[in-house]
């Protein structure tokens, strides 16, 4: 790992990802941040797993979520340089949220108020962009600013000066690590997660809490 902090645009192959490209008219549907510059291994919020498109949390993604199932997605990557002990606080802090990830749930309500520039908080809830954008404001990076509007578009004129490679997602072998993305699931799984986590959204809108 160099000292710098990857910021990953893509264009995700699934159903989803192509209906939120439509909506919204962006090229790009997803972000995530990596610490490497082979971003085999990604930091984000999305769907846990690929039957459950509506079950979604803090992920550690796998480069093979890109390559898998519908083809190679295209991405953009932008490298912003991380000044020491900067760095080093934001391995911990990716460090810390993955151990109390269980905490921590896809932020739907924002997603959907964001197509009409909104941003609903709700206590560890995030969606990607919020999430990405909470990182760079929190890590003084990027010039990047809290009170900038919550889309993939805005922090992509806001990332312009430091893309660094444009283009298919890049190509490796390797293990889907953490990323239980191509697990099976059974269908009373997937509506007993689906059912949960607007439960605990609700139940957070509502109290605050878990």
């Amino acid at each position: 790992m160099d000292n710098a902090v990857y910021i990953v645009f893509s264009a995700t192959p699934t159903g989803m990802g192509r209906l939120i490209r439509k909506a919204t008219r962006n090229r790009y549907n997803h972000v995530s941040l990596s610490l490497s510059r082979d971003i085999r291994k990604m930091y984000t919020f999305a769907r846990l797993h690929r039957a459950i498109p509506l079950y979604g949390g803090f992920v550690v993604e796998s480069i093979l979520r890109y390559q898998s199932f519908a083809g190679a997605a295209r991405v953009k990557i932008c490298r912003v340089e991380v000044p020491e002990p900067r760095f080093t606080y934001l391995h911990n802090y990716l460090e810390r949220l993955w151990n109390e990830r269980e905490e921590y749930i896809y932020n739907t309500p924002a997603a959907l108020a964001s197509l009409v520039h909104l941003r609903p908080a709700i206590s560890k809830a995030y969606t990607c962009v919020t999430f990405v954008q909470e990182v760079l404001v929190r890590f003084r990076l990027a010039w990047v600013r809290e009170s900038d509007s919550p889309t993939i578009r805005a922090l992509e004129r806001r990332l312009a000066a430091y893309v660094i490679y444009e283009g298919p997602a890049p190509a490796c072998a390797g293990e889907w690590g953490e990323d239980t993305y191509p697990a099976r699931t059974t269908t009373r799984y997937a509506v007993f997660t689906t059912a949960r986590h607007f439960g605990r959204l609700a139940l957070r809108v509502l109290t605050g809490v878990v």
